[in-house]
């Protein structure tokens, strides 16, 4: 009965714990879109950082939690002496062990939905501040919303080449950017 008993308390506390481990970021965290972006209207993603943080809590707490179960789990790492009756409880800790190996393999998940919503936000805050600059007249804080360096623009003279534009002004006539 211990180890079987330990076995399936390991199994209903793997499912409990990773109920949680899809990660708030993975969930509630909305990506910027992808350039080319317009200046207006403007941007809609997350800015807020309280999914990563909740993300962050949440594995912290996990693994804590884990990695004292399983030292508890093992009399002989507390100093406790063993006694005749070791050999009753031995499945018993070892389920309580793996049940504790468990939590920290479910603070895994929302460790890495804690680092991509952190990742995430960061890109949208930046992406939302050169768009207020470019709307703004600063030139140099549209090239992030256009994309690729060749839709920044080419100056008078330089060679077109296809799904580049010409800089504010110039105009496209037989392969040339003209002012």
């Amino acid at each position: 009965m211990g180890l079987n008993f330990g076995v399936s308390a390991g199994a209903g506390l793997l499912a409990l714990t990773l109920l949680p481990a899809t990660g708030c970021s993975w969930l509630f965290v909305t990506r910027p879109p992808e350039p080319p972006i317009p200046g207006s209207p403007r941007i809609e993603c997350t800015t807020s950082v309280a999914s990563p943080v909740m993300d962050t809590v949440a594995a912290g707490l996990l693994a804590g939690l884990g990695v004292a179960t399983i030292v508890a789990a093992s009399p002989q790492a507390i100093g406790a002496p063993c006694t005749d009756y070791c050999g009753l409880f031995r499945g018993l800790t070892a389920g309580i062990a793996v049940g504790g190996a468990v939590l920290v393999a479910a603070a895994v998940p929302l460790a890495f939905s804690a680092g991509y919503g952190y990742a995430t936000t960061s890109d949208c805050r930046q992406l939302k501040e050169a768009q207020l600059a470019c709307v703004s007249g600063v030139e140099a804080s549209c090239a992030p919303l256009r994309g690729s360096p060749s839709l920044q623009g080419m100056a008078a003279s330089e060679t077109y080449v296809e799904g580049a534009e010409c800089r504010e002004g110039n105009t496209c006539f037989q392969g040339r950017c003209r002012e």
